[in-house]
């Protein structure tokens, strides 16, 4: 849907600083109540590189992108006049630009608020959804549209979680959507350090590669955390895949009656050594996405054999985590950075 940019100024009562709950390199975000509903309303910093034409078309194709891993842009606002400025001392008559994504609001905050410096705080069934999730979100933006759209800035500020850690990828805003070729050339270089991909860097450089190298990074801290994530270049990758399995076993250790320890370690070992490939320098080495959904479906069969009958039970997690209960919560959280 269409938003007038003076509708937007109603609803975020004229852009109120009591009404800002994030900011970030690509704009600033705002909760607003529209039509009895919260929604986050990002106001972006002036985008270059697209015309008009090109920015209101990427825009409509992306409120179309529908999942249930991807947080729902429910309208935007793009709008452009003239006005007299003042301009080294003189009025001149200068063109003005409004660009507003409306985003719908999610209550359960985001990932990085989960990841600590030793691992992350959720038990192994919520991690594997979220990594489940994360994948099968990606995969719809990568190949379920008419055109590819890469994301260019995935990170654990931009996984957003409901009541029932169910994950979603939020912020399009430096999304980009690709023709037949699947790659592109920019000079741009917008994201996020540490979760982009050489290639990028050194030569601006953008393909289906640059999000499979952000998800691997995400994995990687969420499974050993920030502080371990960084000893990763330093070891070969068995060993690295033995140190985050051993900490999870300690882990799961420390949880009296646990009765899935084999099954659950199987599950961490095998999503390590998928994101170290998603992280490799060499892009082409990458799995795509695709593949990777693959993987773990194929590992869900692999440990559904290994489990008992009675395993399948809670209807709203991946097949061989099904039985285990969560038994870690989210708190409500205001969402902060995570539309930034």
């Amino acid at each position: 849907m269409d938003f007038t940019f003076h509708l937007i100024e109603t609803i975020t009562n004229n852009f109120a600083e009591d009404q800002k709950v994030g900011s970030g390199g690509s704009g600033d975000v705002y909760r607003a109540v529209h039509d009895g509903e919260d929604t986050a309303v990002k106001k972006l910093h002036p985008l270059q590189g697209l015309d008009d034409k090109q920015s209101d078309n990427e825009y409509r194709n992306l409120i179309m992108v529908r999942h249930k891993n991807i947080v729902r842009l429910i309208g935007y606002c793009y709008e452009t006049w003239h006005k007299y400025v003042e301009h080294k001392g003189k009025l001149v008559f200068a063109k003005a630009m409004e660009r507003v994504l409306c985003f719908e609001y999610m209550q359960g905050g985001s990932l990085d608020k989960h990841i600590q410096d030793e691992s992350c705080g959720l038990e192994w069934p919520t991690c594997y959804k979220i990594i489940k999730g994360t994948c099968d979100g990606l995969n719809h933006l990568h190949s379920s549209q008419e055109k590819p759209i890469f994301h260019l800035d995935l990170k654990p500020g931009n996984i957003l979680l409901d009541k029932s850690m169910t994950p979603k990828i939020a912020d399009l805003g430096f999304s980009r959507l690709v023709g037949s070729t699947k790659t592109r050339q920019t000079e741009m270089r917008d994201g996020t350090l540490g979760f982009m991909p050489p290639e990028y860097i050194d030569s601006g450089l953008i393909s289906e590669k640059f999000d499979v190298f952000s998800l691997g990074v995400i994995i990687i801290k969420m499974l050993s955390g920030n502080m371990s994530y960084f000893r990763c270049s330093e070891m070969s990758p068995e060993q690295f895949i033995e140190l985050v399995s051993e900490n999870w076993t300690k882990k799961l250790q420390a949880n009296p009656g646990y009765s899935s320890q084999e099954i659950d370690i199987l599950g961490v070992t095998s999503c390590v050594e998928i994101a170290l490939r998603c992280v490799d320098k060499d892009r082409n080495k990458r799995p795509c996405i695709k593949d990777i959904v693959h993987e773990l479906e194929e590992l869900e069969v692999k440990i559904g054999k290994m489990s008992p009958p009675t395993y399948h039970t809670v209807m709203d997690l991946p097949s061989y985590v099904k039985s285990v209960p969560l038994t870690q919560g989210i708190e409500a959280q205001e969402p902060g950075s995570v539309y930034t």
